[in-house]
């Protein structure tokens, strides 16, 4: 009998020969790694070896709902994917929203494993107790939305992860979608679903019953987290005009074409629909994570909110996805009227900063064509078009483009983070205070103490006076390695609910594993590690963890300049300074600072020794 909280099982599915098979999910995984994120990392060291093709059949798809997926704590519905990524050839895992990771689990499944190849385009059928590689011919050479609509009007009730025409393409600078309006894979994922002729994944609402140990303890929990959540005044706000509210010339327009969307148990419906109703793109409807302003061009604010529409759209249709697109091409445009990027690079093509010169590149990039296949590669290789001074002008780190630049926020743990990220370039791992400017000491404490961090190491940073990204990153990345091993969304408005100490209450209510706040934290810390690991058997360390050129040259935004500077905005920044910080990030971690490895004393502490020593990794 599985434990509580658990269906107990891996799926796995080979796509060369066609053959599926349900075994058993090791007991003990359980109990050293949670599940999601952290089994995910153990089950891929396991199966795959090392130096696998990203875009091969040997490299594995593994999919998971953790413990809190499907059951009725708020925000327990993370779906996570771990892969070897083609941008970068970095393992890591991916999460997204929506509703897959709750059917998911009432199908009797906690984790898929995908390996091989099709000989023709197909997507995978998972029903309770069935499962089936199903003809996607008639699928191929669809977007993201037309693939989720077909596969919705056939097996409704069910949750569809799906890739666009940039996944068939092999574009490597491409993202998933989950049930249309959660992001999923950024780097590459629809590329390796691409590779595998795999234009889907459809799992259909089961009747399998999430157990649970202690069912009175795990409803009074929830109900408390219920009455906090909906009596938060943010909550009226984020339901009324979104996550991210639109400009002030925009809020009418956008508050008549939004509809609010919400995963299955979130109180918050933090994504969004929009519709527009009005002018010559009328009836055309978009999902979004959130509304992001693209005016590109636009003379007025309809034409401006119609743009951005039409911007996301087309993005998420061909599943290039917006971070990955938008953070260069403003710098492209740039560069091209400046010169550096010429006519010749471009293939004929103009540069403009406008809509039509945007979505004939999102176009171009999802087919590989023209200049599009220099997008379709990622920064790197616009930086390599550029010559030996392109890395000055393009930003990215281990190939993923940069999401937060510190030259206008400050190096707090969201822009740090994305130098010791594993994936590169992403701030999901590190959330903080910092997410805000003006913070105090104070309340990176509160917030340290919430995420389990020790006292001792509390202390140090409070005697230290000044915010250390370096130290508190590592907290920060446990916290989301917990939330991700769980399926317990990561979200700022919905992570500001949960102490370390309710979840582990919630976890025990759950599963009758009694665990202790310390207890979980440590398994979160090994599910990091494990993640860590897996990417230094394929040769990466410190020299990957580096902050791009581009950070260390200003900036330059309507006439002001910006340098790189501290969280507190009290002193400029050099790459001794950040580098400093990443010596203190690699000891608060007790990794080997000049490798920036993790050290045999460090994982013999973790239970991960007998990896420590295969990989021939440094003593202390």
């Amino acid at each position: 009998m599985s434990t509580p909280g658990y269906n107990g099982t891996i799926l796995y599915v080979n796509l060369t020969d066609g053959s599926t098979r349900v075994e058993q999910l090791d007991p003990d995984l359980v109990q050293t790694l949670i599940g999601g994120f952290g089994i995910n990392n153990r089950l891929m060291y396991d199966l795959m070896p090392a130096d696998v093709d990203p875009l091969s059949p040997e490299n594995l798809i593994i999919v998971a709902a953790g413990p809190f997926a499907g059951t009725m704590i708020p925000g327990g519905a993370k779906v996570v994917i771990t892969t070897r990524f083609p941008i970068n050839g970095a393992i890591a895992t991916a999460a997204g929203g929506g509703s897959f990771a709750p059917f998911m689990k009432w199908a009797g499944i906690d984790h898929m494993v995908i390996s091989g190849r099709a000989k023709q385009p197909v997507f995978l059928k998972v029903s309770q107790g069935q499962y089936s590689l199903e003809d996607a011919s008639d699928l191929w050479g669809r977007d993201t939305y037309e693939t989720t609509d077909i596969l919705r009007k056939r097996y409704e009730p069910c949750s569809v992860i799906a890739m666009g025409q940039s996944g068939e393409s092999l574009v490597k600078n491409s993202t998933a979608f989950v049930d249309k309006a959660g992001t999923i894979g950024r780097g590459g994922l629809p590329a390796v679903m691409g590779s595998k002729n795999l234009k889907a994944i459809v799992v259909e609402q089961g009747e399998v019953p999430v157990q649970i140990a202690d069912r009175a303890a795990l409803h009074r929990l929830v109900n408390k987290l219920h009455e906090r959540i909906m009596n938060w005044p943010g909550r009226q706000l984020i339901q009324e005009n979104g996550l991210m509210p639109a400009p002030p010339d925009l809020s009418e327009i956008h508050l008549r074409t939004r509809s609010p969307l919400a995963c299955p148990s979130c109180p918050l419906a933090d994504k969004v629909m929009v519709c527009l109703d009005e002018g010559p793109y009328a009836g055309l409807q978009t999902y979004m994570p959130h509304f992001a302003t693209t005016r590109l061009g636009a003379t007025d604010s309809a034409q401006a909110y119609e743009n951005s529409i039409r911007y996301s759209d087309a993005l998420n249709r061909y599943g290039i996805g917006g971070t990955n697109f938008s953070g260069f091409f403003g710098q492209i445009v740039d560069l091209f009227q400046e010169g550096i990027i010429t006519i010749e690079d471009t293939g004929g093509l103009e540069l403009r900063n406008d809509i039509d010169t945007a979505i004939q590149l999102i176009r171009m990039t999802a087919s590989q064509e023209g200049f599009g296949k220099v997008i379709a590669e990622g920064p790197e290789a616009i930086a390599r078009l550029i010559g030996s001074s392109g890395e000055e002008y393009i930003s990215h780190i281990k190939g993923l483009g940069v999401v937060y630049d510190p030259r206008m926020r400050g190096l707090g743990t969201m822009e740090f983070e994305e130098i010791t990220s594993p994936r590169g370039a992403h701030v999901s791992a590190a959330g903080s205070p910092s997410y805000d400017s003006g913070r105090t000491l104070v309340d990176f404490i509160r917030h340290g103490e919430r995420m389990g961090a020790p006292a001792e190491s509390l202390k140090r940073m409070e005697e230290a006076g000044v915010f250390n990204p370096g130290i508190y990153s590592r907290y920060s990345e446990d916290w989301y390695a917990l939330f991700n091993s769980l399926s317990l969304c990561n979200r700022a408005q919905v992570n500001r609910f949960y102490h370390v100490n309710t979840i582990a209450e919630l976890y025990s209510a759950l599963t009758g594993i009694q665990v202790s706040p310390q207890q979980l934290m440590h398994l979160a810390e090994r599910a990091w590690t494990m993640g860590k690991l897996l990417n230094v058997r394929e040769g990466f360390d410190r020299r990957q963890d580096r902050a791009p050129e581009t950070w260390f040259r200003p900036l330059v935004r309507d006439g002001q300049e910006y340098r790189l500077h501290d969280y507190q905005g009290t002193a400029e920044l050099d790459r001794q300074d950040v580098e400093r910080y990443l010596d203190d990030y690699y000891q608060e971690r007790g990794y080997d600072k000049e490798t920036g490895l993790p050290t045999i004393n460090k994982l013999t502490e973790l239970g991960l020794e007998d990896i420590g020593r295969e990989l021939n990794l440094p003593d202390r």
